[in-house]
């Protein structure tokens, strides 16, 4: 038998938690010593020790009091479980810290509150799409490249890059049209890495065709002062189309890049640019000149950017 303050020094816990974990019913100490100091055995030191081990590994304390005594199957089971809500928080967390790079970057290099600016918005390049994903298609492989460099000169001009990627939950609506794709935390939600962000970029995350509705991006937008969009990715005649489209009707400057988006098939390919630019006029331009094209138009007397 041990007191309270060895207790504490072989399981690492201090002593006020220890009598916490004892007030909530989670370990109790073995016996009294004739000056009723509080003992514990060799069990209710693994006990602790047990309890010390699973929150550190995050479980409640409500949780823990169910695992203490749970078979093996059943404690296994609850840490699979833990291990994917960690693996959700990290990814949020890590956003987070993607978006405040970002912002501090862009902020370092350029006043915010300037002229307004122009954004590349690339969407859904997204592992899925690759050959073996879940909507695999092997002519997202021909703009890659293109994308590649397109991004690069972005940043090197300080022109904000936006993935606006799918993320889908199971029960999503889109789901219901689509095959599971994209699903929350799995390898096929991350970005190409061939096209991959770095610290300066911005990650959005969407659930529908529509990159505005339930979102960041247009908080985004507004924080960075944009008011030109050159859309970019994956595919031209559905979620590429919809957030332009919807981006016009909030009054954004559009524009295309016609040779950094692609569909299934040339034929959807092109209606999604036909679509576009016969109904709303939107702009498009290869990805060599998109960038210089939309900032000498930027800077045109009398041009709204």
């Amino acid at each position: 038998m041990v007191t309270i303050k060895k207790a504490a020094e072989l399981t690492g816990l201090s002593q006020k938690a220890i009598r916490y974990y004892e007030s909530i019913g989670l370990c109790a100490s073995s016996a009294r010593s004739d000056s009723g100091r509080r003992l514990y055995s060799a069990e209710a030191i693994r006990r602790l020790e047990q309890i010390r081990y699973l929150r550190t590994l995050k479980f409640s304390v409500r949780e823990i009091s169910g695992l203490l005594d749970a078979p093996a199957e059943e404690l296994h089971t609850a840490m699979k479980r833990q291990l994917e809500h960690v693996e959700m928080q990290l990814a949020e967390y890590r956003r987070a810290q993607m978006g405040l790079n970002a912002a501090l970057s862009l902020e370092q290099s350029t006043q915010l509150a300037d002229s307004p600016r122009m954004a590349v918005v690339a969407i859904d390049l997204q592992n899925d799409i690759l050959p073996g994903g879940a909507l695999s298609c092997r002519r997202i492989l021909n703009i890659l490249p293109r994308l590649r460099e397109l991004f690069a000169q972005a940043r090197s001009l300080g022109i904000p890059v936006i993935y606006v990627c799918d993320c889908h939950k199971k029960g999503d609506t889109e789901l219901l049209l689509w095959s599971d794709h994209m699903i929350e935390g799995t390898y096929g939600a991350q970005i190409i890495e061939e096209v991959a962000p770095l610290s300066c970029d911005f990650v959005v995350r969407k659930s529908l065709f529509n990159g505005f509705i339930r979102t960041d991006l247009q908080s985004l937008l507004d924080m960075l002062n944009v008011r030109t969009l050159l859309f970019v990715g994956w595919r031209t005649d559905v979620c590429v189309a919809q957030t332009a489209i919807e981006a016009f009707y909030r009054g954004y400057h559009v524009a295309i890049a016609s040779d950094g988006t692609d569909s299934t098939s040339q034929r959807e390919h092109e209606y999604g640019m036909s679509l576009m630019q016969i109904n709303y006029g939107f702009e498009a331009y290869p990805c060599s000149q998109a960038l210089h094209a939309l900032l000498e138009a930027c800077d045109r007397p009398g041009k709204d950017s």
